[in-house]
């Protein structure tokens, strides 16, 4: 990454609020002590006592109709129907939802002020500075109150983990702008819980922003590295999204390499830390005691966690070249020789570091490397191996070999790697082809790819044409021919690579043409004109007519977007059917398209038709119940949690009931962050065909959480995806529906579930 550069010097010279200044600011509007979730306001009747609809409610959460959460409900003296009330806004979170969930802040039950400030900094945009001052004035009472004390053991779940005190000072974070990193970096200062809380807003506030101030980066270095006081490692959340640039980097480094020494489910922020070190030519040295450290976590299998030593792995890959002479000396210590024992027990995480590690290597990998390189592309078990160890001892193979090709995507090592045909052995080989311009011969390489009989090879050789503006006219042919298939997927691939370069489908115009064979015409011009080619205005028409399932958000709107962006024929009509789509995410997209084509139109508002809520609203599973997923590797757990998402909870276990996720493969894995399932066509573009409408909350999602995977707000499907560390990046952005048990850690990409069943 680079540097912090010289026009943000004006951020580092920004005024500063003194450290208790932002507490009493607006505290007579939120003047009431928080108390427990657990037992303020509620009566021994519970719902029936307060005489709640709780499916009116769960109702207007799910069509996102705020006006249809009543007064009754935000007011009643039972403390549940608040709560309720409170979710449904904080989940709606429009416009409308700002002035019930400003009233609610105010309220003296911890749950309900925790779900009103998770709601008002989801609607912070165009109110930033007003909504970071209510919090901040919550923040304030709960701190002079300090009778909210929200402890809880690490093992609570569910509501019990909504922490009012961390759900404000987050969603302050979540507003950004120099007003909240100022409270928070006041927090911080002054300490308390409020202060221990502002440690991750200023994560989230980071996430969005790239960059923290002097005094932000300041107030953090010295709380992971007090000597006064038990280090704070949830700094380095933000610590690992900020640019340190040449002011901080030394300290950061510094603090990060320190933090290594201490166990936690944090430590790994530390690890992502050490590997966002500046290592442009001014830092080269830098990056290389920042490497070494690395390289010292990947090669410690029992100091470090696996997920650690994946991120270890993958974070010496960003150090540039700076760090290769650690990746090779990393990869030499761990590759396995021949004995049986350790090519078995590839079974386990190991397979994922290394494949991370080789991951790592650049281009043109150092000289050093090849010794490993060169055992690893032949690695082989002594014995015929189960399918799940030969796919892993492949990737292994053809990883090693993609390295001692350098860019030859014909090279016996590669050919070699997998069995002739196999997805692993073609994706090394097109990797390699790409690696340098397309020439002739690589152009036709390049179209047998896209005729894969496996989906994400053509995906990948259609995303190519993006890259390589010298396929010309060949490139708006595989366009074209991508455009036509039925998989949602490969055409999503092409329609996004026409959005971002419509340059790529232009083709010489017929007047050009006629003009080039008229003798009385005049001579061309430097610029001729352009049209869009036939071919791929008749496939784009063809891929816009056809009736895509309604949870293929990403092909739809791409489709949308690409029309707009070469201005077919048709995308105006397209365009301003999506703007009244009943998914937030197509009608915003829409929007955007129909300004694409000069159309002033103001926001797409959701569609006057009578919408279905989701059918298990009043059928929801109420008891947390275990899925056992066995795959060809091994079997794992997952349990899914109804208590902060009945509906997704209940939705994936029937489809687990009705064999949906049997034969399915795990089509995503990121060692050390997550392992993703729950597609058909196993490219991630797929889902169960019917949508399902978000459940977030403001709830950690920590090692061995389960989430729903979305392409945006509402977007949900039945991809599942299964957290292997701690990654606070994704908390309150999806739906966390349980957690899981087993080794999931080595569970790999390409394991398939032969069985998955329901324990209840």
């Amino acid at each position: 990454m680079e540097g912090r550069e010289a026009r943000d010097e004006d951020r580092l010279r920004a005024p500063k609020l003194g450290a208790h200044v932002v507490w009493f600011t607006l505290v007579s509007a939120c003047s009431k002590p928080a108390s427990t979730g657990a037992d303020a306001g509620a009566s021994p009747g519970g719902d029936a006592a307060s005489g709640l609809d709780t499916a009116a409610i769960a109702r207007a959460e799910d069509l996102r109709r705020a006006k249809d959460v009543t007064p009754e409900a935000r007011t009643s003296h039972d403390g549940s129907a608040r709560r309720r009330s409170a979710r449904a806004l904080a989940r709606i979170a429009d416009a409308a939802s700002i002035e019930p969930l400003v009233a609610h802040l105010a309220d003296e039950d911890g749950e309900v002020v925790a779900w009103a400030a998770y709601g008002l900094g989801y609607a912070c945009k165009g109110h930033e500075d007003a909504h970071v001052k209510m919090l901040a004035a919550r923040a304030a009472s709960l701190e002079s109150s300090r009778g909210d004390g929200r402890s809880m053991p690490s093992s609570a779940r569910g509501a019990a983990e909504l922490d009012p005190t961390v759900a404000i000072a987050r969603a302050i974070g979540r507003c950004g702008g120099a007003l909240a990193e100022q409270v928070l970096v006041a927090a911080v200062k002054t300490g308390g819980p409020f202060g221990t809380a502002a440690v991750t807003g200023l994560g989230d506030l980071a996430t969005r922003r790239k960059q923290l101030g002097a005094d932000a980066m300041t107030a953090l270095l010295d709380i992971v590295g007090s000597r006064d006081r038990t280090p704070n490692d949830m700094a380095f959340y933000a610590l690992s999204r900020a640019d340190a640039g040449e002011a901080f980097g030394r300290r950061v480094l510094e603090a990060a390499r320190g933090a290594l020494g201490r166990a936690s489910d944090a430590r790994i922020l530390a690890v992502k830390t050490l590997a966002r070190t500046p290592h442009d030519a001014t830092a080269r040295d830098l990056a290389k005691e920042a490497a070494a450290d690395l390289a010292g976590v990947v090669t410690d299998a029992k100091g470090f966690t696996p997920a650690e030593r994946a991120e270890a792995a993958r974070g010496l890959g960003s150090l540039g070249e700076a760090a290769q002479p650690a990746v090779a000396e990393a990869l030499s210590r761990l590759a396995p020789d021949k004995d049986a024992v350790a090519i078995q027990a590839l079974l386990g995480p190991e397979h994922a570091v290394l494949l991370t590690l080789l991951g790592s290597l650049s281009t043109d990998p150092p000289r050093t490397a090849e010794p490993a390189l060169k055992a690893l592309s032949i690695i082989s078990a002594p014995s015929e191996p189960t399918p799940a160890l030969a796919r892993r001892l492949a990737e292994l193979r053809c990883a090693a070999a993609l390295g001692l090709a350098r860019g030859a995507h014909d090279a016996e090592v590669l050919r070699k790697c997998d069995a002739e045909g196999g997805e692993i052995g073609q994706r090394a080989r097109l990797t390699s082809l790409l690696r340098r311009p397309l020439s002739t011969e690589r152009k036709n390489a390049l179209r047998a790819f896209a005729k894969s009989e496996h989906l994400r090879i053509r995906e990948l050789a259609i995303e190519a044409v993006g890259q390589h503006p010298e396929l010309g006219d060949a490139g708006a042919a595989l366009l074209a021919d991508a455009l036509t298939s039925k998989k949602a997927g490969l055409v999503a691939t092409a329609a996004e690579v026409i959005a971002s370069h419509p340059e790529r489908v232009l083709v010489l115009a017929e007047s050009e043409k006629r003009a080039a064979l008229d003798p009385k015409a005049p001579p061309p011009t430097a610029n001729p004109a352009q049209e869009l080619s036939r071919d791929v205005g008749r496939a784009l028409a063809a891929a816009l007519a056809e009736k895509w399932p309604e949870d293929r958000f990403e092909t739809r709107i791409a489709l949308v977007e690409a029309a707009a962006a070469v201005h077919h024929p048709q995308a105006k009509a397209v365009a301003s059917a999506a703007c009244n789509d009943a998914n937030v995410v197509v009608r915003d997209r829409a929007q955007k398209a129909l300004r694409t084509l000069g159309e002033n139109v103001g926001a797409c508002a959701a569609p006057d038709r009578e919408a279905s809520p989701a059918p298990e609203i009043g059928h929801a599973i109420e008891h947390p119940t275990k899925v056992v997923l066995t795959t060809d590797a091994k079997a794992v757990t997952i349990v899914l949690e109804p208590e902060l998402a009945p509906i997704t909870a209940t939705r994936i276990a029937s489809l687990v009931k009705n064999g949906f996720y049997k034969g399915i493969v795990v089509h995503r894995v990121v060692p050390g962050f997550v392992v993703q399932l729950g597609d058909p066509d196993g490219d991630g573009y797929g889902g169960s065909g019917t949508s399902l409408r978000c459940e977030t909350s403001p709830v950690p999602f920590l090692p061995l959480d389960v989430g729903m995977a979305l392409a945006g707000r509402d977007t949900g499907s039945s991809q599942l995806f299964v957290t292997l560390s701690r990654t606070p990046h994704l908390d309150g952005e999806y739906t966390r529906v349980g957690r899981a048990e087993g080794d999931w850690a080595s569970i790999a990409q390409g394991d398939v579930i032969v069985d998955a069943k329901l324990i209840e």
